[in-house]
């Protein structure tokens, strides 16, 4: 737990080494949501509802007029989020380090510690600097989407009504061997005038024509229009590259001190020990201070086999 919590500190100020920043093209780990179709994409639309309209008859005209009316349905996902090139911000709290550390100018700090029955003496090894060969985090970035709309178009017919004639009607003035005026019709083509001996008698003026509010007749499928659109969208990067880590890290428990054998020869220290920082008995891997080193962890009263530690019987 201790070397878990010194890592995240040393973490926090982390930074992206110049050859690392070659990131991939991660998934995002949000999904994109419709805009809506925009003013190209309902036009697309209404020109489909125009032509299917357009099949039954013409819309404009002393005639019935036949309009196409676009229903709007669901939109699709049919390719991406795709991350736009450059645009990605990383959150830089959120980057870890992968794969096993690598510590730069190492050190041994503190007193030297045994553990359990083991002949070698142990220490805590720390960085002042170093670096992982991969990383993890999270960002943010412009990802494109293509969404298909789907439509529908209700066709509708407003039904034509012409003009109607001029209202009134004829009379005979004069002898009524002339014939019955009463007899003309409005499809007579000097209606509205005087005929003859026949007097026109005007009740009104002429009705205008007029169509009917339009009525759905029926309702046909329209082909999906595509619409690209551009969000700003989460993603996780898995393979970030190297992470330089700066800052003290604790790099874990380590052999600084490794006994000779039963043989003889010397004590000898390795990773990044030195000797001469100690406080106790004596400086430095030597038996001495094996003898009277404080335990980091194990048993005290281990039964280890100590014939390898040179003068350890006394």
């Amino acid at each position: 737990m201790k070397r878990a919590l010194l890592a995240a500190t040393a973490l926090i100020s982390a930074s992206f080494s110049p050859f690392a920043i070659t990131p991939a093209f991660a998934d995002a780990t949000q999904s994109p949501s419709p805009d809506g179709p925009d003013a190209n994409t309902q036009a697309a639309m209404q020109t489909q509802c125009d032509a299917l309209a357009a099949v039954h008859g013409p819309s404009t005209g002393d005639n019935d007029h036949w309009t196409g009316e676009v229903v709007p349905g669901g939109a699709t996902l049919i390719s991406g989020p795709t991350e736009v090139s450059g645009s990605r911000a990383i959150e830089e709290s959120s980057i870890v380090g992968v794969g096993t550390f690598v510590p730069s100018h190492p050190e041994i700090r503190g007193n030297p510690y045994r553990i359990g029955g083991s002949v070698n003496l142990f220490g805590d090894q720390w960085a002042s600097a170093g670096y992982y060969p991969d990383s993890t985090y999270n960002y943010t970035a412009d990802f494109t989407s293509t969404f298909a709309y789907a439509f529908s178009c209700n066709i509708q017919q407003a039904v034509y009504h012409p003009a109607g004639p001029v209202q009134g009607y004829y009379t005979n003035p004069q002898d009524n061997s002339l014939g019955d005026c009463r007899g003309i019709t409005n499809t007579n083509p000097n209606w509205g005038g005087d005929i003859g001996a026949c007097t026109w008698n005007g009740t009104g003026p002429a009705t205008p024509a007029y169509w009917d509010d339009p009525v759905t007749v029926e309702t046909d499928a329209g082909i999906p229009v595509n619409q690209d659109e551009t969000d700003s969208l989460s993603g996780f990067e898995p393979h970030g590259g190297p992470v330089q880590v700066t800052g003290d890290y604790f790099v874990g428990q380590v052999v600084v001190c490794i006994s000779p054998g039963s043989k003889g020869g010397s004590w000898r220290a390795q990773n990044g020990y030195s000797g001469g920082d100690w406080t106790g008995p004596a400086a430095g891997c030597n038996t001495s201070y094996f003898k009277a080193a404080p335990w980091g962890s194990g048993s005290t009263t281990s039964q280890g086999t100590f014939v390898s530690v040179p003068n350890y019987s006394y």
